[in-house]
C-alpha cells in the first residue's frame, strides 16, 4: 500500500464520516432541515449529481464491454472489470441516494409491487433494478475466480458475453428514459435544455461520460499505486471518446439550430452563459484536447481532458434536473453544505470499497499481486514502537485502520455538531381567505383557488356546515383560518385561563372535570356538551367537539375537499373522473414567488389606509 493510497483513504473516510453524520440528521428531521429545496425547487442536488449524473457515470460499463466483447477489440479487455466494477458500485450509489431524496424513502420497493407503466420514473426504476442484477452477475467470477467454486466460475464465464448484450439494451432503455423523463416539463426547462431529442441526447452524453469515467478511473488507479499507466489503451479510448464528443456537439448543435433556439445560445443571459460554459467543459475542449495525438500518448492530456469530461457532463445533468428551470420558478437555490456533504460521502464510501475489492480480488491482477506481496513482507517487518510511549503502534494495517476510525469518528462529530438542528416543520401562518365568488385559500402560503359561488349552487346551502363545521361563539361562517391558522401546525382551540375566568375562577374546575381523579384534558368534557349550539353548525362534518387542537390546513382541507371529490368522481352526471387529483385544485396560474409578493403589497395597502 503506498503512501498515496493511505492518504487518499484517509480523505475518503473524513468524507464519509461528514456524510454519516448528515445522514442521522436526514432520517430523523427531514429533508426541510438538510437541504436547501423547497415546494418550488424540489429536485436539487441529490436528484442531478446522484441520480441523473451517477447513473450516466457507470455507463463505463456497457460502453467498455460493448468494445471488448461485442466488437472483438481485445486490447480493451483490461479495462472490462474495472469498468463493470464501476458501474457496479456506481448503480448502487444511485440506489443510496434516491434512499436520501425519497420523501418516504422505505417505499423504494413500490416500484416492484404498484406498478405504473405511464410514468418514465417506472422504466427507470425497473431498468436500474436488472441492470445492477446483471452488473453483479458480470462481476461475479471476480470473487468466485480463486475460491472453490470453479464450476460456478466456469458457468458464469460461459454466460459472460449474453449478460453483457443483455446490460447493453438495458442500460440504453434507461439512459434514454432519464430524459424522456424531463419531456413532462416543457414550460419548465429552458429552451436551451429543453428538445423533443432528450432521450437521445442522455443516451450520447452518457456514452461520452462513461469513456471520460473509463479513464479517469484509469490514469487515478495507476497513479494511487505507483504503476505505469496503459497509455495504448488510453489513447485508443480517447479516440472512442472524441468521436462520441462530436457526435453530442454536432446533435446538440442541430437541435438547436433546427428547432430555431441557436439565437437564445447568443442572447447574453444567465442561461446562455450557463450553456456555453457547460459545452466548453464538456465538449468543445476535451473533444480539442483528444484530437491533438500528443495528447492522447500523455497519461497527464488524456487524465485532464476525462476530467473535464466527467465534470462538464454532471453540470450538464445538473443543469437540466435544476438550474436550467430557474428561470420558470424564479428562485434562488444553492445547496447547503449538508447536500455537498451527501453526495461526495456517498462518492467517497464506494471508493473505498472500490478500492478494497481492488486490494483483494482480482480486478487488475498487478494491483492484487503487488498489494498481497506488500502484505507478505510486513510480516517480517520488526515492530515500530512510539519513541516517547515505547509503546507498539501494531502492524501497519491494524495501525492504518485505526487511525481511519479516528478519523471517521471525528468527522461524524464534527459533522453532527454543524449540522442545523432546524424543527420538523417551521411556521407557515395563512391570512383569511380573500376573492370574491373564487376565493383564495390558503393564502399567501399554498394558495388555492377556491369557486365558493360555484360550491354553494352545485351542493346547496345545507352543505355549508362541511367546510364551516365549527364557528367563533356566537358567529355564522368562521373563516377556515380562524381555527386553521397554520398552513402545516396544529392550532391550540382551548384557552384554558380564558375559560377560568369566565367561569368562576378555581370554584369553576368541577364544571368541566370530575371531583375525583386527576384534572388533565383526558378527564374534561367534550366541548360540545357546552357549545353545540352556539359553535357548531348544522349538518357539519365534525359531529362532536372533542378536541383541544385543530390540524394544519392543509390536513384540514385534505380531509374534507379529497373525500368529497372521491365521491363526486364517480358520480356518472358530473362526467368529472379525475376531480380528486392534486391537479384540480391546485393549479395557481401564477407563481409561488408572485403571491407571496401579492400578498406583502396587499398588507403594505392595508397598513397605509389604517
Amino acid at each position: 500500500m503506498t503512501r498515496r493510497v493511505q492518504i487518499t483513504k484517509g480523505i475518503l473516510w473524513f468524507i464519509t464520516g461528514l456524510a454519516a453524520a448528515v445522514t442521522i440528521i436526514r432520517f430523523t428531521r427531514g429533508l426541510g432541515t438538510t437541504t436547501a429545496l423547497s415546494d418550488t425547487t424540489p429536485w436539487g442536488l441529490w436528484v442531478g449529481f446522484d441520480v441523473m449524473g451517477g447513473v450516466a457515470l457507470a455507463a463505463g460499463g456497457f460502453v467498455i464491454g460493448a468494445i471488448a466483447h461485442v466488437f472483438k477489440r481485445d486490447k480493451y479487455h483490461h479495462a472490462v472489470r474495472p469498468a463493470i466494477l464501476t458501474a457496479l458500485l456506481g448503480y448502487a450509489a444511485v440506489a443510496v441516494g434516491l434512499l436520501f431524496d425519497l420523501g418516504l424513502p422505505w417505499n423504494i420497493w413500490h416500484a416492484l409491487i404498484f406498478w405504473n407503466p405511464q410514468s418514465p420514473l417506472f422504466e427507470v426504476a425497473w431498468c436500474v433494478m436488472i441492470y445492477l442484477t446483471i452488473l453483479f452477475l458480470e462481476f461475479l467470477p471476480v470473487f468466485l475466480e480463486r475460491t472453490r467454486f470453479q464450476a460456478l466460475y466456469r458457468i458464469l464465464l460461459r454466460m459472460q458475453l449474453p449478460l453483457i448484450i443483455l446490460g447493453i439494451s438495458v442500460s440504453t432503455l434507461h439512459q434514454s428514459s432519464l430524459g424522456t423523463l424531463l419531456l413532462i416539463m416543457p414550460f419548465r426547462l429552458h429552451p436551451l435544455w429543453y428538445t423533443p431529442h432528450l432521450p437521445e441526447l442522455f443516451f450520447v452524453s452518457a456514452i461520452c461520460l462513461g469513456l471520460s469515467m473509463v479513464i479517469f478511473e484509469s490514469s487515478v488507479t495507476a497513479w494511487l499505486y505507483k504503476r505505469k499507466p496503459n497509455t495504448d489503451m488510453l489513447s485508443g479510448l480517447a479516440r472512442f471518446a472524441a468521436g462520441a464528443l462530436a457526435l453530442y456537439l454536432a446533435f446538440r448543435l442541430f437541435d438547436l439550430w433546427h428547432h430555431d433556439k441557436i439565437g437564445l445560445a447568443f442572447e447574453g443571459s444567465f442561461e446562455a452563459r450557463l450553456f456555453w460554459f457547460e459545452m466548453g467543459l464538456s465538449t468543445i475542449v476535451p473533444l480539442v484536447l483528444f484530437l491533438i495525438p500528443k495528447v492522447r500518448r500523455s497519461h497527464t492530456g488524456v487524465f485532464i481532458a476525462s476530467s473535464m469530461g466527467l465534470m462538464g457532463f454532471l453540470l450538464y445533468r445538473i443543469d437540466a434536473s435544476g438550474l436550467a428551470q430557474v428561470w420558470a420558478t424564479r428562485t434562488d437555490y444553492f445547496p447547503m453544505w449538508t447536500e455537498f456533504a451527501v453526495s461526495f460521502g456517498i462518492v467517497s464510501f464506494f471508493a473505498l470499497i472500490y478500492l478494497f475489492i481492488q486490494e483483494h480480488f482480482p480486478v487488475e491482477h498487478e494491483i492484487l499481486d503487488e498489494e498481497e506481496k506488500w502484505r507478505q513482507r510486513q510480516l517480517f517487518v520488526l515492530p515500530r514502537f512510539d519513541r516517547l510511549t515505547q509503546v507498539w503502534l501494531g502492524d501497519p494495517t491494524f495501525a492504518s485502520r485505526r487511525v481511519y476510525s479516528l478519523v471517521f469518528v471525528v468527522a461524524l462529530v464534527l459533522g453532527l455538531t454543524s449540522t442545523p438542528w432546524q424543527p420538523l416543520v417551521e411556521a407557515s401562518p395563512v391570512q383569511r381567505a380573500r376573492g370574491g365568488d373564487i376565493l383564495k385559500v390558503g393564502f399567501p402560503i399554498g394558495t388555492v383557488a377556491f369557486p365558493h359561488a360555484e360550491h354553494v349552487k352545485r351542493l346547496g346551502k345545507e352543505a355549508c356546515g362541511t367546510c364551516h363545521h365549527l364557528h367563533l361563539p356566537g358567529d355564522v361562517g368562521t373563516p377556515c383560518s380562524e381555527c386553521h391558522s397554520d398552513l402545516y401546525l396544529p392550532t391550540r382551540l382551548f384557552d384554558h385561563f380564558r375559560h377560568v375566568g369566565l367561569l368562576g375562577e378555581n370554584a369553576s374546575c368541577e364544571r368541566c372535570h370530575p371531583k375525583e381523579g386527576p384534572r388533565i384534558g383526558v378527564t374534561a368534557k367534550k366541548c360540545s356538551s357546552c357549545h353545540e349550539k352556539d359553535m357548531m353548525a348544522e349538518n357539519q362534518v365534525v359531529k362532536t367537539f372533542e378536541y383541544l387542537t385543530a390540524p394544519g390546513l392543509s390536513q384540514a382541507a385534505h380531509g374534507i375537499c379529497i373525500e368529497c371529490h372521491k365521491r363526486e368522481a364517480t358520480n356518472p352526471e358530473w362526467g368529472k373522473p379525475d376531480l380528486f387529483r392534486c391537479a384540480t385544485c391546485h393549479r395557481t396560474p401564477v407563481s409561488h414567488g408572485d403571491v407571496v409578493l401579492e400578498a406583502s403589497l396587499e398588507e403594505i395597502e392595508d397598513e397605509v389606509l389604517q
